[in-house]
């Protein structure tokens, strides 16, 4: 009966987990699968950025599927209501959904980085996104050969192992903080520059409202990064049952905004085609070739007509305006193939 008084008070925050994962979990889901359903349909063939989410997404639910395990194993309840084999149970389950999540984000902030490398072929776009890719595979190798490194044997990680030896928490802390330094940065740089894609280059309605929700989305995920960085300074401290709910959460729904950003654009047709069909988006705010309100019909036609006769007038006349122009190098069309290149991958 002594020992009954001397307990905590009983609470459970494993629902304070659970609700906001699993439905942004149903969310990336729903996304991912439309990405790759709409992909394959529209081009036959997936991306690297899209190979790297198909990756991604299984170890995330996988993730999701670890933490239900450790909630009913009891995580989020006090300490103190656990039975011995039951702590070790579920700090055993908290070590491998660490593991998985330091995989699955690694390969979410790849694909993001991949997906933007396509829109631009210059180097100013280019080697900054690679060196955040080649710094992200750095960061996550680092904090894999740690989890794995920090304790001897690895069963210290989450049982009482006589003799057992591990890195003192004071220099692991510290690196936790320069890398969320360095994550917030990282969010920043991907969150901000979609603002190159609509000052360079004529974009729809669609396409300017689609970027800024991605950029809103990306810096989203670096408020979290920054609220995550304040629990740093109460690590090791509390109710281990209970005081790694809320890192949990900010590091898991971190990784999933990260999917969700990175498959919006696959609903940029079927919103199109849903306002469209409301009446709030118009035929001409649609996307097309920044190049297309350059040229007028009859003006290339007196061109073709000059250059050729009236039966390759007969055949050109039929084409797609995008394919005269760049076709017959009528003038500006080279300046903006690559433009037309850009807004055909977006819309892909």
């Amino acid at each position: 009966m002594a020992d009954a008084t001397a307990l905590p008070p009983y609470s459970n925050k494993s629902s304070t987990y659970l609700a906001p994962v699993v439905t942004l979990g149903v969310i990336a889901l729903a996304l991912v699968v439309t990405r790759i359903y709409t992909r394959l349909t529209r081009t036959g063939r997936l991306h690297a950025d899209d190979w790297l989410i198909v990756v991604a997404e299984p170890l995330s639910l996988t993730g999701i599927g670890i933490a239900i395990a450790a909630v009913a194993s009891g995580w989020g309840k006090p300490a103190a209501y656990f039975t011995p084999n039951e702590l070790v149970n579920t700090i055993r389950l908290n070590f491998v959904l660490q593991t998985v999540w330091i995989v699955t984000f690694c390969l979410v902030r790849l694909s993001v980085a991949c997906s933007l490398l396509r829109f631009e072929t210059d180097k100013l776009w280019r080697w900054p996104l690679y060196f955040i890719m080649v710094l992200q595979v750095l960061i996550s190798s680092s904090y894999f050969i740690m989890q794995f490194a920090q304790c001897r044997p690895i069963s210290a990680n989450w049982d009482n192992v006589p003799g057992a030896k591990c890195w003192d928490l004071g220099p692991t802390i510290t690196y936790g903080y320069v890398i969320a330094g360095v994550y917030i940065t990282m969010d920043l740089v991907l969150s901000l520059m979609p603002i190159r894609l609509t000052r360079t280059l004529h974009r729809s309605t669609s396409e300017k409202i689609l970027i800024g929700v991605l950029m809103a989305l990306g810096l989203s995920a670096t408020a979290i990064a920054c609220a995550k960085l304040k629990t740093f300074a109460h690590f090791g401290e509390g109710d281990i049952m209970q005081a790694t709910i809320v890192p949990s959460i900010y590091t898991k729904v971190e990784e999933q905004v990260g999917i969700i950003a990175s498959s919006l654009p696959c609903l940029k047709g079927p919103v199109e085609n849903l306002l469209k069909k409301l009446g709030l988006l118009k035929e001409h705010q649609l996307t097309r070739p920044s190049f297309v309100g350059e040229f007028s019909m009859p003006r290339m036609m007196e061109d073709t007509e000059r250059g050729s006769g009236d039966d390759t007038l007969n055949g050109k006349a039929k084409a797609r305006v995008d394919s005269v122009a760049v076709a017959l190098g009528n003038k500006g069309s080279n300046s903006t193939l690559q433009a037309q290149d850009s807004n055909t991958q977006l819309a892909a």
